[in-house]
């Protein structure tokens, strides 16, 4: 067992490079465990990581197996943010590496550092229940789910008087996604002002469980997350209320382990991306022709049910026509690097490790598939069928938020219309491709090749 760190005679060093370089050393705190072995890679990288942390530098950092990277990138992190008031920022690519920091090596480190250091794993809103959402569809259910996604929607709700952290990590069969869509936390419907601490659900015991979380994020000295979410707030960040006050993340500093990841998770997430799923998904949240479910039948608004199908077929004609031009691109062309993931033509593949990346697929039943990526080099590939249809669909919704006097539904709504803007600006943007330093491709992948 580690002994807690004892304050060194004189006072303890100066510098957190100063206090690293002792926590680590050979007669150190560290030294008192029967399997700690003094390491000076270990204990040099630490005292790296320490000084780019005071000197507010980037550091990158490669070491081999056995040197002990966690603890020495976790020690100065810890030191440097409990006494400067920031937050950790500790960025992995696998869930097995964030377990470990959160179950075993900052537990140890809150009993022998001797910093009454808070510590949290963050998940991503979508991830958590928010019990304001589930209480309004519990009395919409009719007129959003069928009668097998209602017993999903009761399942949710039973499930939610006896789950510990309200996430999907704490059930034993995640729900249907379209059900767990419409009752997980999201950004404009799940607010401190409306689901916090100071909001009515709380004074009747329900806060919502992400905002819980949030409490606990905006409390701890150290995160814990994944690339993925990381650069997927990365890329929301002006819009994100967090970032004014420093969680995440002005202010805060950030470690990445399995760095070498980095750059393929980055080029996901930053950029834009449309799909025709995402399209539909988004559209049948207001109608669903095929169960006859959704918020305008909620709002018993049959006048608006039509430009709703009107936008469905367009965007199903707009990525067939995407389809059929690259199709007609690989018949002019048929360089062999349009067949293959791993062709290695500069050129014409689309660089897997760039951060403006921009993606643009949909869903197609054709027989053969010969080509999993096409860089698209020409702007207006193909005639926009789409954003005229859904300026037309969002006005009208923006009719019936004015009209509605029921405002948590009128807020489900505001969300849908900015969803709807978000696909229709990122449709334009491929077709205009006027964004310097950027690349433009369709991308083809899944079962059988049919997800493009």
């Amino acid at each position: 067992m580690i002994s807690p760190i004892e304050p060194v005679a004189g006072g303890a060093p100066s510098s957190i490079v100063g206090q690293v370089e002792a926590i680590f050393s050979a007669t150190g705190p560290f030294s008192k465990a029967s399997n700690f072995e003094y390491r000076p890679q270990q204990q040099a990288m630490a005292m790296a990581v320490a000084q780019a942390l005071e000197s507010e530098q980037h550091l990158m950092v490669e070491a081999g197996t056995g040197v002990g990277k966690s603890f020495a990138y976790l020690v100065p992190a810890v030191l440097y943010a409990f006494s400067r008031k920031k937050k950790a920022i500790i960025c992995t690519h696998t869930i097995n590496l964030q377990e470990q920091l959160v179950e075993k090596d900052l537990p140890v480190l809150q009993q022998v550092l001797g910093v009454p250091f808070t510590f949290t794993m963050l998940k991503g809103r979508g991830n958590y229940l928010c019990t304001g959402r589930l209480r309004k569809v519990m009395q919409q259910a009719d007129s959003l789910f069928t009668s097998s996604e209602t017993q999903e929607l009761r399942r949710i709700y039973e499930w939610s008087k006896t789950t510990e952290d309200g996430s999907l990590s704490d059930f034993d069969q995640e729900p249907d996604r379209r059900v767990w869509e419409q009752v997980c936390s999201e950004r404009g419907l799940c607010t401190p002002k409306r689901c916090g601490h100071t909001s009515d659900l709380a004074s009747q015991g329900a806060m919502c469980f992400f905002q819980r979380a949030r409490q606990k994020i905006l409390s701890s000295d150290v995160l814990v997350l994944n690339h993925t979410l990381f650069f997927s707030l990365l890329n929301s960040l002006d819009s994100d209320e967090r970032s004014k006050c420093g969680a995440i993340f002005r202010n805060d500093f950030v470690i990445f382990d399995e760095a070498h990841t980095v750059e393929q998770v980055a080029a996901r997430h930053i950029g834009l991306s449309v799909s025709s799923g995402q399209l539909r998904f988004s559209l049948q949240r207001l109608w669903n022709p095929r169960t006859e479910k959704g918020l305008l039948a909620t709002l018993r608004a049959g006048n608006k049910i039509g430009l709703v199908a009107e936008a469905l077929e367009a965007g199903e004609k707009f990525f067939d026509a995407v389809e059929q031009a690259c199709e007609e691109i690989i018949q002019k062309t048929k360089p062999p690097s349009y067949f293959s993931r791993g062709a290695e033509d500069p050129v014409d593949n689309p660089p897997q490790g760039r951060a403006n990346r921009n993606r643009f697929s949909t869903s197609t039943s054709g027989a053969q598939r010969e080509w999993s990526e096409l860089r698209i080099r020409r702007p207006e590939l193909v005639p926009d069928t789409v954003s005229l249809t859904l300026i037309r669909l969002r006005e009208a919704i923006h009719e019936l938020i004015k009209l509605t006097e029921d405002k948590e539904l009128g807020e489900e709504l505001v969300e849908c219309n900015h969803r709807l803007d978000a696909l229709s600006h990122a449709v334009t943007t491929f077709l205009k491709q006027d964004v310097n330093q950027h690349v433009y491709w369709v991308e083809r992948g899944g079962k059988s090749q049919r997800s493009l």
